[in-house]
């Protein structure tokens, strides 16, 4: 193996390996501590999210993942090959790429807009010094909802596509 294909599949796997356990870690911990935590719990949300860079790091780590694994999938595949493509594992890999670019197109063009949406009506909300009026508490429900359901759509197909790639070696047929 290359010096190259060494640092594309390094990257691929630690990066893809952040996407996925980030995605997970907030849908399954994070998001229920912050509802847990009540009136605390935007804070503790503007902290993950500003002090922390939380969607930073998910950009990221999601763009290496994707970046290397086109890479890795242009050189595997022989410039893609249809025979590598229809092959078990081309099938694999194939079908575990397309669920990571689902899910990437899941969090880009749902969960990002609502996230954005989410922390300026929380902005707002901090700087009327009061409790959210009935539209604003009304939109933080229908935002929190659309949210909850892109996010688990996000973390089935990251954890689908994990599934795939780490066993896509082994399919033979």
């Amino acid at each position: 193996m290359s010096i190259v294909l060494l640092l594309l599949r390094l990257i691929h796997i630690v990066a893809g390996a952040f996407w996925a356990g980030a995605a997970v870690a907030y849908f399954f911990y994070f998001a229920p501590t912050a509802k847990g935590l009540g009136p605390a719990g935007p804070k503790f949300m503007q902290d993950l999210v500003g002090r922390h860079r939380y969607p930073l790091f998910m950009n990221v780590s999601s763009m290496l993942t994707i970046l290397a694994g086109l890479a890795l999938y242009w050189f595997s595949s022989g410039g893609v090959s249809a025979a590598w493509i229809t092959s078990g594992p081309g099938l694999g890999f194939t079908l575990g790429s397309l669920a990571a670019l689902a899910a990437f197109g899941v969090g880009f063009f749902g969960i990002r807009p609502r996230a954005a949406r989410l922390g300026a009506l929380g902005a707002a909300i901090a700087a009327s010094g009061g409790p959210p009026t009935a539209e604003q508490g009304a939109e933080l429900g229908r935002l929190d909802a659309a949210m909850h359901r892109f996010e688990r759509w996000d973390v089935l197909l990251l954890v689908l596509s994990l599934a795939l790639m780490a066993t896509a070696r082994y399919w033979n047929f």
